[in-house]
């Protein structure tokens, strides 16, 4: 009987792998508001990441002890790669992965909102766990009956469907058969300080069951990176920009993200320069997370948006054209309700209440969607 179901079961992955994979396919953003008895219904920690880190690492959020923190963390975001760049002898690594935020509920109307801090967890799968993997996903959108081919990347399409809440619940299944401590490799974070002002970057490796700190890309032996913008309308960056250790070398954004004022006028070589680091940075084919430090990947879209909406008396659209990321196969339209904000620095996720999506986010999408059509039609 279960030779038959294997069989049954590799008949239809065979005829369903010619479906083009889409943006929607290969990271999956989760509802916010959804409820299933009273619970948020989003995965919590347990079995996928230890709650004991939260004693080992500081509050991932202003005024919330390590049970609150633990308690509050949620998947927001998954996402599946073929191949995680690291360094040799292990060039190329297939990978789940998940995006965390703490949510919390509005007692006056039970809706949920997300505090803009992050962790983000990798877990290592086989070869044979990731065609699996890949298998599973076919057939859970089968079944949700819902088309992604040609949509933007945003909250997934199944959770508006028939079967949305049932399929919500299929995917927390198949997300705790292929990550959990035992495959867990790294986590990475974005703490939230300074009255909501401040962001602090690390990250860490899993081993032994213990966090190891690692060093951050870009930034010598330095293990922590952090942001400040002292603003409330999202129109400016002051107070401070790329705080404590700076990126070396090329394709920084010192300038705009410190005291974008200053550049209000003049300095068009200056915002050029920085316009093409963005776009660079934002480019999968140019950078990746292990040679790009963690806060310029993160305010490279803001930045790009303030030199768009501010300083329109610059011609940038050559810069667009020759290092902007393309890709003809995808819809990569941006979904965020405020992309331009300037203390909006999530990838994936929400700020507050409001969709937030990187740009650099959907660029890696479409690789990752690349990738696997390829892959599965080799």
């Amino acid at each position: 009987m279960k030779i038959t179901a294997l069989v049954l079961l590799t008949l239809l992955f065979c005829g369903i792998t010619q479906a083009a994979w889409d943006l929607n396919d290969v990271s999956y953003v989760m509802p916010l508001q959804k409820q299933i008895d009273g619970q948020v219904n989003t995965l919590p920690l347990k079995g996928l990441i230890p709650e004991t880190i939260f004693e080992r690492i500081s509050p991932i959020a202003m005024d919330m002890d390590p049970r609150n923190n633990a308690r509050a963390m949620r998947v927001v975001a998954m996402r599946i790669d073929p191949c995680f760049p690291l360094p040799t002898p292990m060039a190329c690594q297939k990978q789940m992965r998940l995006v965390w935020q703490p949510l919390l509920e509005w007692e006056e109307d039970g809706s949920i909102e997300a505090i803009d801090a992050a962790l983000h967890s990798f877990y290592v799968l086989t070869d044979a766990e990731f065609d699996a993997l890949l298998m599973e996903l076919q057939i859970w959108k089968a079944k949700t009956g819902v088309e992604t081919r040609g949509l933007p990347l945003g909250p997934h399409p199944a959770w508006n469907s028939g079967r949305g809440v049932a399929a919500l619940r299929d995917l927390n299944r198949i997300i705790l058969k292929y990550a959990g401590e035992k495959n867990l490799s790294r986590v990475t974070a974005m703490f939230l300080r300074g009255g909501g002002a401040m962001w602090l970057f690390g990250a860490f490796e899993f081993k032994n069951g213990e966090l190891v700190t690692m060093t951050l890309p870009r930034l010598g032996k330095n293990t922590a990176q952090s942001f400040v913008n002292v603003v409330t309308s999202g129109e400016v960056f002051s107070g401070g920009g790329i705080a404590g250790a700076r990126a070396n070398g090329e394709d920084t954004l010192t300038n705009i993200v410190a005291e974008s004022q200053r550049l209000r006028k003049g300095n068009e070589d200056l915002i050029r320069a920085e316009l093409k680091s963005a776009y660079r940075i934002e480019n999968p084919k140019d950078f990746n997370p292990e040679n790009m430090d963690c806060v310029s990947c993160h305010v490279a879209q803001t930045a790009r948006w303030w030199v768009d909406r501010k300083r329109t008396d610059i011609a940038t659209q050559d810069i667009a054209a020759q290092f902007g990321y393309k890709n003809s196969a995808y819809n990569m339209a941006n979904v965020s309700e405020e992309p331009w904000h300037t203390q909006q620095l999530r990838a994936l996720g929400y700020h507050n209440k409001k969709i937030s999506i990187a740009q650099r986010a959907i660029n890696e999408s479409a690789e990752v969607a690349d990738a696997i059509n390829r892959y599965l039609n080799k």
